[in-house]
This record gives structure tokens, sequence and C-alpha cells, in this order.
């Protein structure tokens, strides 16, 4: 029997992620209980491994929590990876005071100021004021500073708008590169320079299909649209399909049903990822909606990634479009709110079936769900290693290492527990 499977034995590339989540016990409301909350599982998972090789991190994501914050933790990331070219990301919650938040962004400033960054990605800040430095930074060293994502995505439009537009213009004077702009589409006009650098596009809902296609034809570089709307818009006039040449990324999301008019309205010739999250409708009308979807929509037969988030589809429809997507090498079913027998038997179904089912099936991805119990997760990495070719614990493909860090990434909170009790054998 080979040696159980360490931490330490899995590649460095799928390790070079660094998490920082300052509360420790979030409730959850439909369980009821207080459970430990993920981040902060990674987080004792990997700091031993971390800490011994801090030239590997890649990214970093610091969450200021709103209350009594220790970012001493963070910072010492921070420093460890200080000759490491770096994104960062930055997200806060409204529990978050503004002095709080801007003693303790200015904390980090002078680490921040000795990293070479790729990225800077603010979400949720209740106020920008105090990121000014670590942007003006960026501006002012361009050599530091290859700025590869751009994202800023503040709750409070009435007070950030201005900092948001200011930013981004000095970001286009200066030549860094805009690929995520998460901002409401009635605050731009369709002819706004941004809609032609932008790759990521957020839009509201309560929007006509003709006021969505003025927008989005302008946006010739998109990739990633993300849309939420609650119902099929009135009186909408018949229109050819919108072309959308380099879109590879749709999700769409808070609605009370599948947006099929929406779909069928849409042209993209190089899909390749669909997420659905919180479509809240029962059980048989999303399977109805699923199968309409399949048998209607072209592009969709091109897809390689689904994800179903919150969606509460049936055991028997999930195998059936399986079945009719045939390029499919991706399934995520993340928090999903089980309806079917969406268990172990689900997992080992579409393991069994996969070679006349969905032949290019790679990745069967579980997040929180919490029915899956941690061995079928196991059971999951360990078919994953050993389906390798010639596989063995140190020779391993490259892709199949890929496909190895999915699973364990989606499902950290089931199985960081496993690595520790030395359980995960190959």
């Amino acid at each position: 029997m080979a040696a159980p499977l360490s931490i330490n034995d899995l590649p460095c590339e799928i390790l070079g992620v660094a998490f920082f989540e300052f509360v420790e016990q979030e409730l959850d409301e439909d369980e009821g209980y207080q459970r430990p909350n993920v981040l902060m599982g990674v987080c004792r998972l990997w700091k031993e491994f971390v800490e011994g090789n801090p030239l590997l991190w890649s990214r970093i994501f610091v969450t200021f929590g709103g209350h009594a914050l220790d970012i001493e933790p963070a910072k010492a990331q921070i420093y460890r990876a200080k000759m490491s070219p770096l994104a960062l990301d930055i997200e806060s919650t409204s529990r978050c005071e503004i002095a709080e938040l801007t003693r303790d962004v200015l904390s980090l400033y002078d680490l921040v100021k000795e990293h070479r960054w790729r990225a800077l990605s603010i979400t949720d800040a209740p106020s920008l004021e105090p990121f000014e430095v670590i942007f003006r930074h960026m501006i002012d060293n361009p050599g530091m500073c290859r700025i590869s994502s751009f994202r800023l995505t503040p709750p409070q439009w009435e007070s950030n708008t201005g900092i948001v537009y200011t930013w981004a213009r000095e970001a286009l004077r200066h030549s860094l590169c805009i690929t995520d702009l998460a901002i409401p589409m009635e605050s731009l006009e369709p002819s706004h320079p941004l809609f032609r650098v932008v790759l990521h596009l957020h839009l509201l809902d309560e929007w006509s299909m003709a006021a969505v296609r003025s927008h989005i034809r302008e946006a010739s570089s998109l990739q990633r649209l993300r849309v939420s709307v609650s119902r099929e818009p009135a009186n909408e006039e018949s229109m050819p399909p919108c072309l959308l040449p380099r879109l590879i990324h749709l999700e769409l999301q808070e609605s009370a049903q599948f947006p099929i008019w929406l779909l069928r309205q849409l042209d993209l010739p190089i899909i390749h990822s669909l997420k659905f999250k919180n479509i809240y409708a029962s059980c048989n009308l999303v399977d109805e909606q699923l199968t309409s979807l399949v048998l209607t929509v072209p592009w969709l037969k091109r897809i390689k990634s689904l994800t179903l988030d919150e969606a509460q589809v049936s055991e028997a429809t999930l195998l059936w479009m399986l079945w009719r997507l045939p390029l499919l090498a991706s399934l995520g079913v993340a928090a999903l709110r089980i309806t079917g027998r969406m268990t172990k038997a689900l997992s080992h179904q579409l393991m069994a079936r996969r070679q006349w089912l969905c032949p290019f099936l790679e990745e069967i991805r579980f997040g929180s769900c919490r029915k899956l119990l941690e061995s079928d997760v196991v059971a999951l990495v360990r078919a994953r290693v050993c389906d390798a070719p010639n596989a063995t614990l140190h020779g391993i493909m490259k892709p199949d290492l890929s496909r190895l860090r999915m699973v364990i990434w989606e499902s950290r909170d089931m199985v960081r527990e496993t690595f520790r009790s030395g359980e995960m054998q190959v």
C-alpha cells in the first residue's frame, strides 16, 4: 500500500493561493448551527506548508470582517512573499467601519508597495478612499505593477461611483488593462469607452433585451457576462441573436426561473462555461426548463463546464443533461438544495457511465453539499488519481494534477481533515 497522500506531495501550481478570513464562525441559517468558516479551515490546513514555501504564492485574499481585527497574519504572509509577483484581492463587509478600514489598509501599504502586483480587486468596500494610496502607487510605478485585473464593486454607488470613474479613466490613460469592471449598467452610456476594453460585465435587473443589446454590442472584448434577471420582458421585439464573439463565461443569477428568453437571443460561438446561481424555482419547473434549454439553445451543446448553484434539479434530469452535452468536461454542484438522490449514488453513476454518458468528463466538483460524505470526496479524488495514465504518486500527468486540484479546491471544507488523518490513499 502506498503512503498517504500528503499536502506536501501536491504540485506547486495548486498551492500558490493564500486566503485570510477573520470571521471564525458564521451562522448557517438553513441548518441552524454554527459551522467553522471554510477559509479558516484552508488556512489551518496549509499553514505549515505555506510558511515553508513562501515563494510559491501568487495571490493573496484579505477579508476585513468589520470587528476587532488582527491583521498581523496577513501582514506576515505578505512579507514572506515579498519577492513574488502577486495579485491582491481585498474584500470588506458592510459591517466594517470606515475608520477601521482606513487604519488597516494603511497598515498594509508599506508591505504592499514592495511587491510587483499583477492585479487589484476591491470588493464590497463601504468606501474606496482608503485604497487610494494603493491605486496611486500602481499608477506612479508602472514598472512595478503589471495589472491584469481591475475590479471595483462598492455597494454604495451614490458615494463611490465618482471614484470608480476617476480610477478607471486614469487606468486607461496609463494603458493599464481593465479586465474586470462590475458596475451598474445604467451608470454608463453604451458609447462610453470603458465598454470597449472591459472583459467582465454585470448587468442588473429590469432591463429590456433591447437595452442589454445596446450595451453589450459595444463590449467587443467581452469575455465574461453576469446577468441578473427576474422575468421575461413584455412585448420584446423579435431580433436576430446578439453575437458575442469572445464570450467564454456566462453566469445567470438571482432569478425566479431560468431566463430561457435571454439565452435564445445570444449567439456565443466560443462559449466555454455556463453557471446558474440562485435560481429559486421548484424542482419540477427547474427540470422542465433545463430540458427546454438543452433542446432549444443551439450553443449550449458547446459548453465544457456546467455549474448549478442553489438550483433544485433532480438526479434524472442532471443525468439526461449530461447525455445531451457531449463536450462537457466539468460538472459542479455547489451548495445544492438536494431534492433527488444527489448523494453517493450520483457520483458513482457518473464515474461508471462517463465512457458513454460524457466521454470528456474530467472533473466533478462538489462545493458545500453536506449530504455528500467526506468518504465520497476521498473516493472521487482517489479515482481522479488512479484514472490518470501510468499514474503514480509522484508521476501523475500535469492535466490530471489540475483535475485533482479542482476536486480538492471546491471541496476544501470536506477534505481538510482527510489530509490530517492520512486517510487518503492512492
